[in-house]
């Protein structure tokens, strides 16, 4: 997954891939990076805090004071299920815009995708104030990603070297560096 060898991904290094395939492919691959994503977030808002989780009611937490399997799973499964249905409702979404339109892929896409997407990521909240405002937000959001186009850099030959670009084996000096170690001998095996 991600390197190189899979049909989601171009090449080795390539940041910007195009990812095409079944739609139904698409949509479970997106699901469950969503739902790793969402694991290790969990997990990372589980450690964070050095108390113990515990349930609301003291029914399953066998010792007080200390940590209750069931709460911890809920600390840890609830966002891997929100990423996961907020990735996979997006990839669905965009999958089903594409096919509807002839596989045309352009910024509507994005567009009613992001909102679909923005729409669930507001569902955790329950007021659909906020359920309308993110699904806009991230709709806009979405959009302006596409339209930015996959070049995100001015130089791309620059950001090419600096990634790939190898020094040579033998090292040459410039010749004003060569100028001063003759003016300054004492600092030439600098």
């Amino acid at each position: 997954m991600g390197g190189g060898g899979d049909m989601f991904s171009t090449a080795v290094n390539d940041p910007k891939q195009k990812i095409s395939g079944p739609g139904l492919e698409r949509t479970l691959y997106s699901a469950g990076t969503g739902a790793l994503a969402g694991t290790f977030y969990g997990a990372c808002v589980a450690a964070w805090f050095p108390d113990p989780i515990e349930s609301a009611g003291k029914k399953y937490s066998p010792l007080p004071g200390r940590t209750d399997a069931r709460a911890l799973g809920r600390t840890v499964l609830r966002p891997a299920m929100w990423f996961s249905l907020t990735a996979g409702t997006f990839t669905a979404v965009e999958c089903a815009m594409e096919a509807a339109r002839n596989d045309i892929q352009d910024p509507w896409n994005s567009l009613v995708a992001g909102m679909a997407g923005g729409a669930v990521i507001g569902m955790t909240s329950g007021r659909p104030q906020v359920v309308a405002a993110t699904a806009i937000g991230m709709g806009l959001f979405m959009v302006g990603l596409d339209l930015s186009g996959p070049k995100t850099v001015y130089d791309e030959a620059a950001l090419e070297h600096k990634r790939m670009g190898y020094l040579p084996k033998q090292h040459v000096e410039s010749d004003a560096l060569a100028s001063l170690k003759e003016k300054f001998p004492q600092h030439k095996n600098l």
